[in-house]
């Protein structure tokens, strides 16, 4: 397929559009791909691709901007896409500036290369690619679900979708065994029958359970289904979490049950309170007759009871290293892409300054401290998609102090040296374990900062520096620094002037 022989009837919207879709495809996939595009676009939702790139415009920047501005990233994968530097970079784009993101994979799960699996692993997208039409069908959830905003609908009636070709490849094996299964009555016969006998099967009652009565706020809720018939599967049954007592169709979290599907994954909410597990029949028709079962389940406490999150100290110099123990993590907040990040003290949830992800159940992170100073927050979030309070499962407060609440001192031994005499200096008072590392550098008085004949970075609060005089008589000084990488006045910390004679 190429890009000349497929066209998309979807005309771009404009970047001032208050509400649109980014799509994100390799163009080896878009005799598969814009049909979907199509049909979402036939439920009224406005699209952006990069077919809507402006003319002299520079690509670059119009992609980035609609990324920003975008309601929703919506990501077609396959291992076309997932080898494209181009969807690569704009996934990557996505997932740092915390945009929306909706994966489809249209080629499974395993074609992601392990970078871009790792910074999508707590992002649940779209497996079920079978069906084109069940596709547009749960992107459309998702946008509802996300209050992605509709313009006009338009007729969708004469879409003609393609199947990826992963479709074609069911499609070829299930042929072959029609024509293994006529080269035999025996096996015809047995085929039949155990066609029937899963028929029947399917003919009971729709049902599903829940592991637990009780949820973390948003912690995973894992339904265990069974007996879901074809004729429902045809329909649109879902399953959700929606408030208890709620009006029918108004649910936090869903997911279309679709065929050989005995396991869903939803999301608890991040507020407490009473809520409920709903299956109904058809997504379409979310009302009393369709409500098949309803299972009741609290959502309270903290996101973990066993969680711990310790620093080393309460008080810090800027910039230096701040250590952070986390122990007891729970898998759920490990799948959950757990985040420990570094906020003023009035900040809102999510305003950070710093992040790191939490890998392990148990694992020490680094962080440098602010630049200046006041009282800051480290605080641990158990979903690194959800900044709220009720996913805010620890937080501990420290102060970054002023440079003057640090004594760094710098005392020679001598007020003049011979050329090439060795020049002894006692440190003191210094923050060692500062970001970039502090220094003390041998200069000419009359030299700018930074400007250095010789350095030696200092290894503790107390240390002993040994340099050697220069050859040339004249003035010149010992200057510490905070940082190295700050050889500025702003990082100049305390100088000794000193004479070479000869």
């Amino acid at each position: 397929m190429s890009e000349q022989e497929t066209v998309c009837s979807v005309v771009p919207c404009g970047l001032d559009d208050r509400s649109f879709v980014f799509v994100s495809y390799a163009h080896f996939d878009s005799e598969v791909v814009f049909p979907i595009i199509e049909g979402i676009g036939a439920e009224g939702y406005a699209i952006w691709y990069d077919k809507g790139i402006s003319i002299s415009s520079t690509w670059t920047d119009e992609i980035a901007t609609a990324i920003l501005n975008c309601s929703i990233f919506v990501m077609f994968i396959t291992k076309e896409s997932a080898e494209s530097i181009y969807v690569r970079s704009e996934i990557e784009f996505a997932l740092n500036n915390r945009v929306k993101i909706v994966p489809v994979y249209l080629d499974g799960m395993d074609v992601l290369p392990p970078g871009l699996a790792l910074g999508l692993n707590a992002t649940q997208g779209i497996t079920d690619a079978d069906s084109p039409e069940s596709v547009v069908r749960q992107i459309c959830a998702a946008l509802e679900s996300n209050g992605v905003a509709k313009k006009d609908a338009a007729r969708g009636a004469g879409i003609k979708y393609k199947r990826h070709k992963k479709g074609w490849r069911r499609t070829s094996r299930n042929l072959l065994r029609v024509a293994a299964a006529a080269a035999a009555l025996a096996v015809i016969a047995f085929g039949v029958s155990s066609y029937v006998s899963r028929s029947e099967a399917r003919k009971g009652n729709y049902g599903f359970s829940v592991e637990k009565t009780a949820y973390a706020p948003a912690e995973p809720v894992f339904v265990e289904l069974s007996a879901v018939t074809d004729k429902m599967i045809e329909r649109g049954a879902v399953v959700g979490v929606a408030r208890a007592g709620g009006a029918h169709g108004e649910y936090v979290s869903f997911e279309f049950i679709d065929d050989g599907t005995d396991r869903v994954k939803l999301r608890a909410p991040t507020e407490a309170g009473d809520y409920e597990v709903r299956g109904y029949s058809s997504g379409n028709e979310l009302n009393a007759s369709t409500l098949v079962k309803s299972v009741q389940f609290v959502v309270s406490g903290d996101s973990s009871d066993a969680f711990r999150l310790a620093i080393d100290r309460r008080d810090y110099a800027p910039s230096e290293n701040i250590l952070a123990d986390v122990s007891g993590v729970p898998k759920y907040m490990l799948d959950d892409g757990a985040e420990v990040i570094i906020s003023k003290i009035d900040a809102e949830p999510g305003d950070y300054l710093a992040f790191a992800r939490i890998s392990a159940r148990d694992e020490q992170l680094s962080f440098s401290a602010p630049e200046d100073a006041g009282v800051y927050e480290i605080r641990a979030y158990s979903n690194g998609e959800i900044y709220a309070g009720s996913t805010t499962v620890a937080s501990e407060k420290f102060s970054v102090l002023g440079k003057e609440a640090y004594p760094f001192f710098i005392h020679l031994d001598k007020s003049s040296y011979a050329p090439g005499a060795s020049i002894t200096a006692r440190v003191s008072g210094v923050p060692f374990n500062i970001g970039g590392g502090a220094i003390v550098a041998l200069s000419a008085q009359d030299s700018e900062f930074g400007e250095y004949i010789s350095s030696e970075r200092i290894g503790g609060s107390e240390a002993v520096v040994t340099l050697e005089a220069p050859e040339e008589p004249g003035g010149y000084e010992l200057r510490g620094y905070w940082d190295r990488d700050v050889l500025t006045e702003t990082g100049l910390a305390s100088s000794a002037p000193f004479k070479v004679e000869g």
